[in-house]
């Protein structure tokens, strides 16, 4: 699973559509939810990514190897949930739009959108920085299907950077955040 994120931003966002979150909480509950929405943030001359700036004690994270969580607070109420990409010391990473659950009783439109995927995985600020591989992580990756088709388009809720078409998507998922990206591959 490590090679799926050790690579450059776009494709670990492709590579993870299909792959399954596994959150796991103080209690042992276990709950798990297959990724099929995600959007790149490049490491380099990208003005929406984090890094865009250099590095801060905020996105420390990022900077690290890959696996690495980076849980950030938007407009005051909603986290986002990303994970580091590419080679350690190369701040790209992946932000986790959405999810379908795989656990009975999760609502699928909890996961829906990065707000309410971490609202329902009880993640925030306090996970970020900790690593998908440690031993005793809240949150490890697990090997899931690839969807059969991929809509590409760009990212959405952004300002800047809005050109750049690094948001992949399972199409056929009705999990998806709107708007839906247009085109398949």
């Amino acid at each position: 699973m490590r090679e799926l994120l050790a690579q450059r931003a776009p494709r670990a966002a492709r590579a993870l559509l299909g792959q399954v979150l596994v959150r796991r909480f103080p209690d042992g509950r276990l709950v798990r939810a297959r990724i099929v929405e995600t959007e790149a943030y490049l490491p380099a001359g990208d003005p929406a990514a984090h890094v865009f700036r250099g590095p801060t004690p905020r996105n420390a994270p990022l900077y690290g190897p890959s696996g690495n969580v980076y849980v950030y607070l938007v407009y005051g109420m909603h986290h986002c949930l990303n994970l580091a990409v590419d080679a350690p010391g190369v701040p790209g990473c992946v932000l986790i739009r959405a999810a379908e659950p795989l656990t009975p009783g999760l609502d699928a439109d909890a996961l829906r959108g990065p707000g309410r995927l971490c609202r329902a995985l009880a993640l925030d600020t306090r996970h970020s920085g900790s690593n998908l591989w440690a031993p005793d992580a809240p949150l490890t990756l697990v090997r899931g299907a690839m969807p059969r088709r991929i809509a590409v388009g760009p990212r959405v809720g952004l300002r800047v950077g809005v050109d750049l078409r690094l948001r992949f998507c399972d199409a056929g998922s009705t999990a998806v955040s709107r708007p839906r990206p247009l085109s398949r591959e």
